[in-house]
């Protein structure tokens, strides 16, 4: 099945594509799992969508609002994530996130990536210990 809607300068985007570029993410995130590794860096739960975009997100169970916060700092440094940004969230919540590109195995940026992170506010009852 194909996609028809927004049939641009070259036509529609084919299962094909979508395939080939979800193949292509994975390969790239394999490698980059791989330094991550070798670096000793904290897994993070990823995603990959159908046209090959990787997100990292930071886990927040059992992990301090400064772990995640270390935990996000050094995947974004790992990949040299230059776009960063910090939102306001619901109820305190702080989103942290890092945009950028990620080589290829030959070493090519091209396979777009997020780190996020969501920093929860301390509880009443932590605050008071």
């Amino acid at each position: 099945m194909t996609d028809q809607s927004g049939s641009g300068l070259f036509g529609p985007v084919t299962d094909n594509e979508r395939r080939r570029w979800q193949i292509q993410g994975h390969a790239a995130l394999a490698t980059v799992l791989q330094r991550a590794s070798a670096a000793g860096l904290t897994p993070l739960h990823w995603t990959l969508s159908d046209t090959g975009h990787l997100r990292g997100t930071v886990p927040v169970l059992d992990h301090t609002a400064e772990d995640v916060t270390a935990i996000y700092v050094a995947w974004a440094g790992f990949l040299d994530l230059a776009t960063r940004r910090t939102a306001p969230g619901d109820h305190g919540t702080v989103h942290l996130s890092a945009i950028g590109d990620i080589p290829d195995r030959t070493g090519r940026l091209g396979h777009p990536v997020v780190i996020s992170a969501d920093l929860r506010p301390a509880d009443d009852t932590e605050q008071e210990s």
